[in-house]
């Protein structure tokens, strides 16, 4: 079965974070949370627990993250996303982020597009479109004209489950790893005390 294709612009909304002109205030009573680099996990999730919470009024809703939203990371060695996986109105994202808000997730799932973005073909577009010497860049034009393999929905659930499943395995292996050091130094350690 052949794979539809199609542009990301086509099928989402890019948006660039706000710009904020100064150092973030925090603020314990403020209104909206923040979305910077630290909130986004390895695992390719992002952590609102570590967030600098500010008081900002009239927040344009282009730069709020809703559930599903993708943030992709433009600027950096690192061109992958990050999904967000809660329900929230008060979460801003910050430049130089991009939001990637897909116009349909009942055709596409945010769950298979975050996969997408994060694969190797993916990651060989990215590369070879960067821009700057100092920092790498990928603007939100480069952003928008990735082709995306869009195969049905049923195929997308399958990719989704198995890349989970595969992550899970590998932190498995990486927590057995662990494991087996930790117990050979301590056989080790022991072995000293005849």
């Amino acid at each position: 079965m052949k794979n539809n294709t199609c542009l990301l612009k086509e099928i989402a909304d890019i948006r660039t974070g706000y710009s904020f002109r100064a150092k973030l205030e925090p603020d314990s009573e403020g209104n909206a949370l923040v979305v910077q680099l630290k909130e986004l996990s390895e695992k390719n999730m992002i952590d609102i627990s570590t967030a600098v919470r500010i008081n900002m009024s009239d927040i344009s809703e282009n730069y709020l993250l809703k559930k599903g939203d993708l943030v992709f990371r433009s600027r950096g060695m690192d061109s992958t996303a990050a999904i967000m996986d809660i329900d929230s109105d008060n979460i801003i994202l910050s430049a130089p982020f991009q939001r990637i808000r897909l116009h349909d997730a009942m055709a596409i799932m945010p769950q298979y597009l975050l996969w997408y973005i994060n694969s190797k073909e993916a990651q060989v577009y990215f590369s070879t479109n960067k821009t700057g010497t100092s920092v790498s860049m990928i603007s939100t034009a480069v952003l928008a004209e990735l082709p995306v393999a869009v195969p049905v929905l049923e195929i997308q659930k399958r990719i989704v489950e198995i890349s989970i499943l595969s992550e899970k395995e590998i932190e498995l292996q990486e927590e057995l790893i662990r494991k087996k050091r930790l117990l050979t130094e301590t056989v080790l350690l022991k072995a000293l005390d005849f």
